[in-house]
């Protein structure tokens, strides 16, 4: 059972960084996941003497799904500039190793107070997206910044 000294934290008061980005209007972070993919799962690996069938399930490595942030659009450009940093491939050459940067996505309880904190190792942007504009549409412009990286630990 949950604690009376706890909070249920909300999925709406949230932030994102990373270095050197900051002082964001983050609209959505999705992907917050880490899994270990299993060698054999459920399946018979073979059969033995007297027909004995073996089934085991080995973990492998972990492995961290895909992160996407999106944010109202302003005319900073520092997560376009991260992107095309990092995937300029001109001349044959990129920046992305040296454009790996340290990310976090943090929630806050309703006092504003730092309540959990995820930290993604690594983080490196692979794709970018700008707004879908319409003439009828009443949201805020956005863009997206699409990231993968080595790890994610949940801090606090």
């Amino acid at each position: 059972m949950v604690g009376t000294n706890y909070e249920l934290l909300t999925n709406c008061k949230f932030y994102f960084e990373a270095e050197s980005i900051s002082d964001k209007l983050v609209l959505e972070i999705s992907g917050l996941s880490v899994e270990c993919p299993v060698a054999g799962g459920n399946k018979v690996q073979g059969s033995g003497k007297g027909g004995v069938k073996l089934r085991q399930a080995t973990p492998t490595y972990a492995q961290g799904s895909k992160v996407k942030v999106k944010v109202a659009l302003t005319s900073d450009m520092d997560l376009y500039d991260w992107y095309k940093m990092c995937n300029d491939n001109a001349g044959g050459s990129s920046n992305w190793q040296i454009g790996r940067r340290a990310a976090s996505v943090s929630a806050y309880d309703q006092a504003g107070s730092m309540q959990a904190r995820w930290e993604l190792v690594k983080a490196y942007p692979y794709k970018y997206e700008g707004p879908i504009f319409k003439s009828e549409d009443e949201e805020l412009a956005n863009e997206t910044i699409h990231l993968v990286h080595q790890g994610l630990k949940r801090v606090q």
